[in-house]
């Protein structure tokens, strides 16, 4: 596997989604901002659609949450709403929690695979040491 190198503007990033946590309460669609802010700023569905070269037909769909628009459509909407259309991940759980599981799981198939499966109900010391040097190499891979 290539080994692939971050730029501090990388880790910025990463630093940023490990920083902010998801909000406790329920994410809005993009068809309720859209109505939301549409309705704000006392605007008909007819005149939004005019401004972001849409048929109003498609915007009534989309705010209705009938259809899943393209991030096209959504950008041109926005821009329509003099917004700017901003999309970046949001983890389920912590980065670091994500990774270390992924190396765990790299870690057990290698030892699977050097050891082998013996199927026994309770661990042997052999297998204690395994485990300890399963953990340590999880480690070494994160």
């Amino acid at each position: 596997m290539k080994r692939t190198y971050r730029n501090i503007v990388d880790d910025m990033a990463l630093q940023r989604l490990e920083a902010e946590p998801r909000a406790e309460h329920p994410a809005m669609s993009y068809g309720q901002w859209i109505r939301t802010v549409r309705n704000y700023l006392r605007m008909t569905q007819q005149e939004l659609a005019q401004r972001s070269q849409i048929p109003q037909s498609h915007l009534a769909l989309i705010e209705s949450g009938k259809i899943d628009p393209q991030i096209g459509t959504l950008q041109r909407i926005f821009d329509g709403l003099s917004c700017e259309l901003v999309i970046e991940p949001q983890p389920r759980r912590p980065l670091s929690e994500i990774l270390r599981g992924r190396a765990r799981k790299h870690c057990a198939q290698e030892a699977h695979a050097h050891h082998g499966n013996h199927g026994t109900r309770r661990p042997s010391p052999r297998e204690s040491r395994i485990r300890t040097a399963l953990e340590k190499r999880t480690d070494e891979i994160r």
